[in-house]
Parts: structure tokens; sequence; C-alpha cells
């Protein structure tokens, strides 16, 4: 198949033709507002050992062209992506993508900010950049929603990597033919195994910022004549058929390039009121409305209940001594019972929680082993996230809390004021209380920015 004849040419003639005025007002708004978010996420996560572990290597590697959101000095796109990505998502606090389980805004607009600042291109420029991210990656998680965490992939890693492309690819200047070339090779880029869940490790925190330094690499090779397979997506050697092997798997073509620039399935990507996995944040709204009516020690408790929709349990609350006993901080924001456990005690759950020396806390893990995990009947529909907990106390009183839908959905969404004051939150202690509230007028009004980098350089400084 030519490029124009395939999924693959479809999408980067449209990402190409796209300018942001035929973005919907609706549509970049909230475009505005997943910038600010994943920003503010990146600047939360900047104090982490991670990041700083990844801006030693990147800064290591030289290449200094473009500079970096958190740190002062600058290295190679690519290499700004990677640590710009992974400080969006090592505590669990950017957006979700309900339907596929995918984290669009943390390597698309990682990608973006790295190839706009070294280009110096317009407000308008990157909003389009990140409207088309955005959207492409959720439309290709929609060909096989559910399925990757099955065979142990990471959708954010191994999907994350081509609406970072189309991002990148617009803001690269590419014409469709090099658009398409450059997403081929993001196909034979993409990575992301879900190994971490096991034992905590760092990987997982990797995957948002590698898919956007993948998406970088590919769009440069791709600009000086590299080629890349058209049918990167629907080819019998293809992304979908070599990742999804189950006998008989149906593939919703249609899902990811139908009524394109009509339908907006990016205004269902929901941003995370808490950091944490997106499983799990229906239980912190409910744990912390309960402790919020009762105070309550471990010693009160008898047993705590968490209804679950069942594809859910195997991620969050298995198995069960280590969600019990997280190995490290970012294990435990993974850990249902963990996470339960340590909302009802602190009665608050934000960027400081979850704490190393908490996770060998007598008072977190012995109220953990009180939780138990069970089926929701009530929660099959993939469209929404709903949780439970039924805290059952000694004295044989029941306190329960059902959320129905997950805050930040567009069944119960999180208020511009509510993201401005995450933002807020995350960068304390990285920004004067002042200067982030410049930022947050700044990147609202990014539209009328005729050089992103006077938005977002006084963010590229190391910390006073």
């Amino acid at each position: 198949m030519t490029a124009p004849d395939t999924l693959n040419g479809r999408l980067s003639a449209w990402t190409h033709g796209l300018d942001f005025d035929r973005l919907p007002a609706r549509v970049a708004h909230e475009t505005r507002l997943r910038i600010l978010d994943i920003t503010g996420a990146m600047l939360g996560g900047r104090d982490t050992a991670l990041a700083g572990q990844v801006r030693a290597a990147v800064f290591a590697q030289g290449g200094a062209d473009t500079p970096v959101v958190g740190f002062g000095g600058r290295t190679g796109a690519a290499h700004a992506a990677l640590l710009q990505g992974t400080m969006a998502c090592v505590l669990e606090y950017d957006d979700t993508h309900v339907a596929t389980g995918l984290h669009p805004g943390s390597p698309v607009v990682a990608a973006a900010l790295a190839a706009g600042q070294r280009a110096g291109v317009s407000g308008r420029a990157l909003i389009a950049a990140v409207a088309v991210g955005n959207e492409t990656a959720c439309r290709l998680g929609l060909v096989a929603p559910g399925t990757f965490h099955k065979v142990g992939l990471h959708p954010t890693g191994v999907l994350g990597v081509f609406g970072a492309g189309y991002a990148a690819a617009r803001l690269a200047g590419l014409e469709p033919r090099r658009t398409a070339a450059a997403l081929g090779l993001c196909g034979s880029f993409s990575s992301g195994i879900m190994a971490s869940w096991e034992d905590g490790s760092a990987a997982k925190s990797l995957h948002a910022g590698w898919a956007a330094a993948s998406a970088i690499q590919a769009v440069q090779l791709a600009g000086c004549g590299v080629s890349g397979p058209g049918a990167v997506y629907e080819g019998r050697f293809g992304f979908f058929r070599a990742h999804v092997q189950a006998p008989g798997q149906d593939f919703d073509w249609e899902a990811a390039g139908a009524q394109l620039g009509e339908r907006w399935e990016l205004l269902n990507i929901a941003p995370r009121a808490y950091p944490c996995g997106h499983y799990i944040q229906p239980f912190i709204d409910a744990a912390l409305r309960i402790a919020g009516e009762r105070r309550i020690t471990a010693r009160d408790v008898a047993q705590i209940e968490c209804l679950a929709a069942d594809y859910m349990i195997p991620l969050i609350c298995e198995p069960a001594q280590e969600k019990i006993r997280p190995a490290t901080s970012w294990h435990a924001r993974y850990s249902l019972p963990f996470c339960v456990a340590q909302c009802l005690l602190d009665g608050r759950f934000d960027k400081y929680s979850l704490a190393e020396a908490q996770l060998g806390d007598g008072s977190y893990t012995g109220l953990a082993a009180k939780v138990v995990c069970r089926e929701d009947p009530r929660a099959s529909d993939r469209g929404k996230w709903s949780g439970e907990v039924i805290v059952s106390l000694r004295t044989g009183e029941r306190l329960r809390h059902r959320i129905e839908h997950m805050r930040g959905t567009p069944a119960n969404p999180m208020s511009e004021q509510e993201l401005i004051d995450k933002f807020l939150h995350n960068t304390s202690g990285v920004l004067h209380p002042d200067q982030a509230g410049r930022i947050v007028e700044r990147i609202l009004d990014l539209q009328e920015a005729q050089d992103v980098r006077t938005v977002f350089e006084p963010l590229c400084a190391d910390a006073p």
C-alpha cells in the first residue's frame, strides 16, 4: 500500500492540513488546559530522584540547542523530550484517555515543547500540534482498546510515540509524505513493557519520555529522507497485528480515521486529580470523603472493602503482598490498598504523599493489610471508571462512599480553576507564587504568543 492509501497516510494528510483557525473553540481551550496541566506535572516531578538521574544522563550527551522545562542549560531536542516526558509522568499526575488507558498528554506535550522551543514556533502552532497529537494518539488507541495491558504492554509507551510523532512532524514542517515516513519509523521505535509493575523500578516512568524522544528522532530521520513503512498500522506485519496477537482479534480502523476534525476524541481526555494510577483515582475521592467525615485510626478499622472493575484488579490489587508493602514510591502509586490507607490516615493525597519513608511505616502497611478488593458487578463499562470504598469499623458501623464517574471525565469534569489550583500546587517549592500565576495567564493566552519561548523560557532555569 502506498502511504495515501493507508491509515497513516490519511492521518498524516489531516495533521498536516489542520490549521489553528480550524480548531473548534472548545478544542483549542481544552488543549491549552492540557498544556498547562502537563507543564505543571513536569514541574511537580522535577525534584524527584529519577528526574535528577535522567537530567544527569541527557546533559552529559551534548547537542545543546533545546531548553528544558524545569532546568537551566540546553541539550538535544530528543534528550529534552525524554527528560520532560519523564518528569510529566514520574508522579503519575498526567492525564488519561479513559477508553484506552493511554496517557497522551505527557509524550505529546513533551515532544511538542522540545520541538516548538527549538524552532521558536508561535503559540497557535504549538496548540494545533498538541491537539493533533492528542487526537491521533487517542484514536489509535480505539483501534484495539483494552488489549495492550492484557499482553504486558503499556499503552502510553507503545502508542504515545505516534501522537508525539504527528505533533513533532507538524512543528518540523514536514509535508504529508515525509510525515507518513516519520510515523512509519515510529512503529519500529514503539516500546514499553509492564515489567516495572512487578518491582516498582523506574523503567515505566521513562515510557512517556522515551516515546517523545523517539518521535523527535523519527521526525529528524524522515526529514533527511529516511523511509518508513506506509502501512505501519494495518499492514500484515504492522503495529497492531504485531502487538495484539489474540486469535480472531477485530481491529476498529474506522475509530481511528472517521470524522477527523468533526468528532474530537481528545475531549475525552481526563486530567488526574491525584498523583497515582488512573484506576485508583475514584477510590481516592471516596476514601477522602470518608476521612473528611470521620477521623479514623488504624485501630478503629476491622476491614476495608474496595469494589473495583474486574479488569482493574490485577493491576492495582494483586499480588496482595506487593500492594501492602510496595517497594518504591512509584510502586505505591499503583497500589490501591496503600493509597486508600494513606488517604484514610492523612486525610489528603497530593504530590507529597507516598514518600519513601512512609512505605515501611506500620501504620500505613497495617491498614493496607485490611483492604480487600472485590469485583464490582456494576463497573463493567470501560467508558467510565467508578470506585466504592466501604470501611467496617470495630464498633460494627460501616462507612461507605461510591464515585460513579472518575473526577476529570466529561461526566464529572475538573473545572478550569481546579486545574489552575493543581498547577499552583505542582509548582509550589519550584516557582514563586507570583511567577506561577503569570505562567498560568500566559499559557491560557498561548494563542497570542508569537514565539513560545517567551512563555516557557522562564520555566527553563535551575531552582534558585
